[in-house]
């Protein structure tokens, strides 16, 4: 059994150093003609029973009816579509909202759409959205396909509450 979880650790190790290899890290830093979200001045502090810390890497956006976390540098990488992985995500977003109850809605209320401000693009996908950390403190995912890098607003409509914020989707590069 210990065998088995070394070599298991090896693996994702591995895994991981060709991966690193493979793709190179995201730019931390959107241009400036993306007007991505920043942190607002005021922080968002989720209500309780929500956790209201986050990491230092990240913030809070929103209002008690629909909030996010995000990233405060709002960079999202991209992996050209093959055939057979047109569906791939580019990203999952769980979005909260202190109305939203998971043991009596299902699915989730909540729409996310999107639109490309840097130019002429085809339309953001998402998948159904679906429940996540069930309990008290609920999300609702949503699984977020964008079809070509670029400056992308993300909007969440939930109850007729909408919140919207702007990722800079970069393309990742493979080296090889």
């Amino acid at each position: 059994m210990v065998v088995l979880r070394v070599l298991t650790l090896i693996s994702l190790l591995s895994l991981t150093v060709k991966a690193q290899e493979t793709f190179p890290q995201l730019p931390l830093v959107a241009p400036a003609s993306c007007p991505v979200t920043t942190p607002p001045t005021k922080p968002f502090i989720p209500p309780s029973p929500f956790p209201t810390e986050i990491s230092d890497n990240s913030f809070w956006l929103g209002t008690e009816k629909l909030w996010i976390g995000l990233r405060k540098e709002n960079v999202w990488g991209w992996g050209p579509r093959t055939p057979g992985h047109e569906n791939d995500l580019t990203s999952k977003t769980f979005w909260m909202s202190k109305d939203f109850h998971y043991d009596k809605e299902y699915p989730p209320g909540l729409t996310v759409t999107g639109r490309r401000l840097d130019g002429p693009a085809p339309p953001l996908r998402t998948m159904r959205t679906t429940n996540a950390f069930p309990g008290p403190t609920a999300a609702m995912l949503s699984g977020v396909i964008v079809p070509v890098p670029g400056c992308w607003e993300i909007t969440g409509d939930y109850k007729g509450e909408r919140l919207s914020f702007v990722v800079w989707v970069t393309q990742l590069v493979n080296r090889h």
